[in-house]
């Protein structure tokens, strides 16, 4: 926010300068006016970023150490950058949220969720896993279907999705979420191979995605991997808008 008020301040100042000093009538003043916004805004922006990206760095430290409270310690004191720029307190709590939900507190981890951004698609994923262990079958499908138009090429997400609604008993639903999957990214045939399965009446099996399926906590892993289990696959990623 702060950065587009900022923005906003030297566009002011730039018709103020070409109009009031004679170098433009109100109109001509328009032009300069806006080119100074605009790149106020992507230095400001851009500079905010590299700061994110700064702290971003030292919590992948953290978890490749598996020092989780740390990391999440290091986002919770990043939380007076989000006054700066839009949708960064959205990516923290869908960064601190992924992280509780790892070590299984659910519960504190929800709230975090709720509040993340639509493009950290594995916090979106949780909270429909969430609304699955609930039984709130249409808050889950709203969820999963808003994180997939804004992640379409995540097989994954989709994988989840139909996971969730096999296991409920829509094995129809399911069998069309993969449907749509496998339509939108072709390159990946695991998201064939499941489609396969179902519609030859077997039930799914995500192993193949790796620990990127475990955290997910819908099925226990085979090997536990410590409190949390792995964190190889919560990358740290920040949508830019």
């Amino acid at each position: 926010m702060i950065n587009l008020l900022l923005s906003l301040a030297a566009a002011l100042v730039t018709f103020c300068a070409f109009f009031f000093s004679g170098l433009a009538h109100a109109l001509g003043s328009i032009f300069p006016a806006v080119v100074a916004g605009i790149v106020a805004y992507i230095l400001l922006a851009r500079r905010t970023v590299k700061q994110l990206e700064a702290l971003m760095a030292q919590v992948q430290k953290e978890l490749a150490g598996r020092r989780i409270e740390k990391a999440i310690a290091l986002l919770e004191a990043s939380f007076p950058l989000a006054r700066w720029q839009f949708l960064v307190a959205s990516q923290l709590h869908g960064q601190i949220g992924s992280l509780l939900y790892i070590q299984k507190k659910f519960d504190e981890a929800e709230p975090h969720l709720k509040k993340s951004f639509v493009k950290i698609w594995p916090a979106r994923a949780m909270l429909a896993a969430q609304h699955f262990r609930r039984k709130e079958w249409k808050e889950m499908e709203d969820v999963f279907d808003a994180a997939i138009r804004a992640n379409k090429g995540e097989s994954l997400l989709y994988a989840v999705y139909a996971w969730c609604e096999d296991k409920r008993g829509e094995r129809k639903k399911a069998i069309e979420v993969l449907q749509r999957g496998a339509a939108q990214v072709k390159s990946d045939d695991r998201l064939k191979t499941l489609l396969t399965r179902l519609q030859n009446d077997k039930r799914l099996k995500l192993e193949s995605f790796g620990e990127q399926w475990w955290q997910f906590w819908l099925e226990t892993p085979p090997m536990m991997q410590g409190p949390g289990g792995s964190f190889g696959a919560l990358q740290v990623k920040w949508g830019r808008r």
